[in-house]
C-alpha cells in the first residue's frame, strides 16, 4: 500500500504524521511531535537551554519516516497565502488556466508575476452558468524558502506544499462522515496555539477558508475575540454568496481544551462538536491524535483524489522522483495492462490474417499441383519431391524446350534451298495441356511436288509426329503452291507428365 507522509511546521512543535493504504481505506502507521523551545527559556539554575535550530527539529522529528523516498509534503503558513474565490464567466470556463491570472492579479498585493498558485473549480455547477473557483496564492519566494527548509533539514524536496486550511479537506475526504454527496456547510476548525485554520466544506470539497490570528494562547481570557474572528469569518462567508454551516467541528490542540466546544457553540449560537478521527485506524485512538489533524491532511494532500491545493506549481513545479514513481502506480499500472492487451490483440489479429492467408495460399498450391504434376497436394515439400523426382526429363524448367524460332531453323534445315525457293508465311506454335505443341506453318512452295517434298522430310525428324498438309491452293500472282501443314512437336523422351502451358506464340518470315 501507499506511504505518505506529511509534515506541519507550528508555532510550537514541529508535527509528522504518517498515514499508509489508499481513498477507501486509511491507516495512521505513525504520529510524532517535538517542541519548538523558545529561544528564553532557562533551566531552574538559571542557565538557558539549549536552542535547536528549526532546520535540527525537522531533521530529528521527520528524517526516519521520511527515509524511505515515500511522497512527502510540508505546510506552508496560512499568513503567508492569499485564499480568494472568484467567479470566471461561462465563455472562458474552458480556459481557466489562462483567464486566472487577469482575474487574480487586481486581488493581490504584490505582482503576478511574483506569485505561484492554484486553484479549485467548484465541481457540479452547470456548463452556462458562471464558474466558481476557489483560489490560494502566496510570494514564490516564500514557497521557496519553505521548500528549502526541508531539503536543507533531510536532504530532498517536499513533493507537495500544502497551503494554510486546505490539507484540512484531504482529511475530511478520508472520514466516513463528510463522504457522500454535498450536504449544507459544515466546518473545521483547527485551534492552534497564536493562530487556528478555518476551512468551511460543502460534503468533503472546499468552499472558503481563513487563517484567524487567534489560537488557544491566552484562554480563557482571550475566548471571546477567537468567537468574534469566527463570526466575522462566517459573515465574509455569507457576503460571498455562501451559506453559513449548519457544524463546526474542533481540531487541534484546541480541540483538547476542556468545555471550550461547549462555550464556543454558546456564543456562536451554533453546533460545535470534536472532530472524529475514527474513520482512521489505530493511531486515531490515541487521546491526542486531534493535535496532528493538520498533519495528517498534510500527508494526504499527496494521495491520489486529492480535495486540496498544491503550492508546488509554475516555476516552483517539483522533478517527481521515485516517491511519484510510487503515487503514479496505479495509472501507470492501468496504462501497462492496456498496452499488454492491445498488444495481445494485435498479436491474435496478425496470427489469425497469417493463417488465413497461409489457407489460401495451400488451396493454391493443391489447384495448381494437380494441374501441373497430376497430384493434389498443399505440402511444398511434398512438390518439390515430385519435381526431383521426375529428373532430366521433367518439366522443372519454367521455359520452353522449343520455341517458334527453334521450329523455324529446324525446318529450314530439313529444306534445302539448293533444290528449289521455299518460302515460310507464318508459323503458329500452340503449348498442349497433354504436353508437346502444336505446329501449324503457311508456306509457298514452286509445285504441289515440291510440297509433298516438304511434308517428306518433316517426317524424318523425330520430334515432329505425323506432319500433314491440310490445304494446298494456287497462289494468286504466280503458279507456286501456298499450303498448311499442321503437325504435332514431341520429342521422344518426353512423357505424359511434361508441363503443360496455353502459351501461344507465333513467328513469320518470308
Amino acid at each position: 500500500m501507499a506511504r505518505y507522509v506529511g509534515i506541519d511546521i507550528g508555532a510550537t512543535q514541529v508535527k509528522v504524521a504518517v498515514v499508509r493504504g489508499s481513498p477507501r481505506k486509511w491507516t495512521i502507521e505513525d504520529l510524532r511531535a517535538i517542541d519548538r523551545v523558545p529561544a528564553d527559556v532557562s533551566y531552574a539554575t538559571g542557565d538557558a537551554a539549549p536552542v535547536q535550530t528549526l532546520e535540527e527539529m525537522i531533521a530529528e522529528v521527520a528524517r526516519e519516516p521520511a527515509a524511505n523516498n515515500d511522497p512527502l509534503s510540508v505546510g506552508f503558513d496560512g499568513t503567508k497565502t492569499y485564499v480568494r474565490s472568484l467567479e470566471v464567466p461561462a465563455a472562458v470556463r474552458r480556459r481557466l488556466g489562462e483567464v486566472l491570472p487577469f482575474e487574480l492579479e487586481a486581488q493581490l498585493p504584490f505582482d503576478i508575476d511574483e506569485a505561484v498558485f492554484d486553484f479549485r473549480p467548484r465541481p457540479g455547477i452547470a456548463i452556462n452558468l458562471p464558474q466558481p473557483v476557489l483560489v490560494a496564492a502566496a510570494r514564490i519566494d516564500d514557497v521557496r524558502e519553505r521548500i528549502d527548509l526541508v531539503k536543507r533539514a533531510l536532504g530532498r524536496e517536499p513533493d507537495h506544499v500544502a497551503p494554510s486550511a486546505f490539507a484540512l479537506a484531504d482529511l475530511a475526504a478520508a472520514l466516513p462522515g463528510f463522504r457522500g454527496p454535498p450536504g449544507p456547510p459544515r466546518a473545521i476548525l483547527d485551534l492552534g496555539y497564536n493562530e487556528s485554520e478555518l476551512l468551511i466544506l460543502s460534503g468533503s470539497e472546499p468552499v472558503f477558508a481563513r487563517t484567524l490570528s487567534r489560537g488557544v494562547n491566552g484562554m480563557p481570557q482571550t475566548a471571546g475575540a477567537l468567537a468574534r474572528e469566527i463570526r466575522q469569518t462566517f459573515v465574509a462567508y455569507r457576503a460571498a454568496g455562501g451559506e453559513p454551516p449548519t457544524t463546526v467541528y474542533l481540531a487541534g490542540g484546541g480541540a483538547l481544551v476542556p468545555d471550550l466546544a461547549r462555550w464556543l457553540s454558546g456564543e456562536l449560537q451554533i453546533t460545535i462538536e470534536i472532530l472524529s478521527l475514527m474513520g482512521l485506524d489505530d493511531e486515531a485512538k490515541r487521546p491526542d491524535a486531534l493535535r496532528f489533524a493538520r498533519a495528517l491532511g498534510i500527508a494526504l494532500s499527496a494521495a491520489p483524489r486529492r480535495k486540496g491545493l498544491d503550492m508546488r506549481r509554475g516555476p516552483l513545479t517539483f522533478e517527481r522522483g521515485y516517491g511519484f514513481l510510487r503515487e503514479k502506480v496505479p495509472m501507470l499500472a492501468g496504462l501497462g495492462a492496456a498496452v499488454l492487451v492491445t498488444f495481445l490483440f494485435a498479436t491474435w489479429t496478425r496470427a489469425r490474417n497469417l493463417s488465413a492467408d497461409r489457407k489460401t495460399l495451400e488451396q493454391t498450391l493443391e489447384s495448381i499441383s494437380r494441374e501441373v504434376l497430376g497430384e493434389a497436394t498443399s505440402s511444398p515439400e511434398r512438390v518439390q519431391e515430385i519435381l526431383s523426382a521426375k529428373g532430366p526429363a521433367g518439366d522443372d524448367d519454367p521455359l520452353p524446350r522449343a520455341d517458334a524460332m527453334d521450329v523455324l531453323v529446324q525446318v529450314s534445315e530439313l529444306i534445302p534451298s539448293s533444290k528449289f525457293k521455299h518460302d515460310i508465311e507464318k508459323l503458329e506454335l500452340q503449348r498442349q495441356v497433354s504436353g508437346g505443341a502444336r505446329v501449324i506453318i503457311s508456306g509457298i512452295a514452286p509445285t504441289g511436288a515440291d510440297v509433298s517434298t516438304i511434308e517428306s522430310n518433316l517426317k524424318a525428324y523425330r520430334c515432329f509426329v505425323n506432319p500433314t498438309v491440310t490445304k494446298k491452293t494456287k497462289a494468286i500472282a504466280d503458279d507456286r503452291q501456298k499450303y498448311t501443314l499442321e503437325t504435332e512437336l514431341r520429342c521422344p523422351e518426353e512423357g505424359a507428365g511434361a508441363k503443360k502451358s496455353s502459351t501461344a506464340t507465333t513467328a513469320g518470315s518470308k
